[in-house]
């Protein structure tokens, strides 16, 4: 019991860790030409979505928290709850989909949460801007999500063998 508790603790720091860099090696990377600006690939959501998976709910939103708390550091408040908002209402629905229902697939997953993720970040865009001009940004964060999703849910598809590979050689 205890052992399961440490390898526990340890997978969850370790999902932490992994986003963290992620999210910071996202922070290096320019928008590219054919992204909205200030949208990001999200590739760190993928130890999110592979921790929404294997986790508890708790474990897979302390991962989103650690990660919204780099943002702050790195980027700043409104980053942050940036980061917060879309990352819970992303993490949300990934532990949903992965708990509740089956036939969306990895990819499917990825895009559903990237919608969530934008939608978390429209809301805070919202209450900061105090206009409702940013929902015209919607259609564009719409068709990012798509392509971002997409790209996350098929690189949490190639790790997925890997865990299982792992998983066996631990028994």
């Amino acid at each position: 019991m205890r052992n399961e508790k440490i390898k526990r603790i340890t997978f969850t720091a370790l999902m932490t860790a992994i986003a963290v860099v992620l999210s910071f090696v996202e922070s290096l990377l320019p928008t590219a030409y054919f992204m909205p600006p200030g949208s990001k690939l999200g590739l760190s959501n993928i130890p999110v979505m592979f921790s929404a998976s294997k986790l508890t709910v708790g474990e897979t939103l302390l991962i989103v928290f650690a990660k919204s708390v780099f943002v702050f550091i790195t980027r700043g408040f409104t980053a942050f709850c940036m980061s917060l908002a879309g990352g819970i209402l992303s993490a949300l629905c990934m532990i949903f989909i992965f708990r509740k229902t089956s036939g969306f697939g990895y990819m499917g997953i990825g895009i559903l949460s990237a919608l969530c993720h934008n939608a978390g970040q429209l809301i805070v865009s919202f209450f900061l801007v105090q206009t409702t001009a940013i929902v015209g940004y919607a259609p564009v964060l719409l068709i990012a999500s798509v392509g971002t999703g997409f790209l996350t849910g098929t690189l949490l598809r190639l790790v997925m063998p890997y865990y299982t590979k792992l998983k066996e050689m631990e028994k």
